[in-house]
């Protein structure tokens, strides 16, 4: 079955993990980003990820309900994702924040709520010196309201 880029597959070579097509070779075979990994498929490494009982389906229905936009926000926003740092140290924040770029990018994200607090600022320091560097990151500006928050937008 011949994929397209942005199907959802399942890996039977990678322990049968679920992944995104990412980009289609053009020798047959297939880039796939499984978590934070991108590794290249051929077809008969990859099938059909299960279709998810009415339950499941539900479920997921509910749970995109509950996360829908806020009215303040712009209706031409296709999702964001929020990331709460409290706690952390700054390596462990930075490496957090990488993985949750990845991951919000995978899902279709356009932007990601970056919650540093208001501490000493070690963190938001250390965030927007990160943010400046990666490529993926099209913008970056403190919340109007709220100078504890970071707005990373792809």
């Amino acid at each position: 079955m011949p994929w397209t880029i942005g199907a959802d597959v399942v890996v039977l070579s990678f322990g049968g993990k679920r992944g995104t097509v990412v980009d289609v070779g053009h020798d047959g075979r297939y880039r796939v980003r499984v978590d934070t990994a991108t590794m290249w498929c051929r077809e008969d490494q990859l099938t059909n990820p299960p279709v998810p009982s009415r339950t499941a389906a539900r479920r997921a229905r509910a749970s995109r309900d509950a996360n829908r936009q806020r009215p303040e926000e712009p209706a031409n926003r296709t999702m964001s994702a929020r990331l709460d740092l409290h706690g952390l140290s700054v390596d462990e924040a930075m490496a957090r924040v990488m993985t949750e770029i990845d991951r919000a990018l995978q899902r279709g994200a356009d932007r990601l709520e970056v919650i540093h607090g208001k501490g000493s600022g070690r963190i938001k320091g250390a965030l927007h010196r990160l943010l400046q560097s990666l490529p993926v990151v099209a913008s970056f500006e403190l919340d109007d309201h709220n100078s504890g928050v970071t707005w990373v937008r792809f």
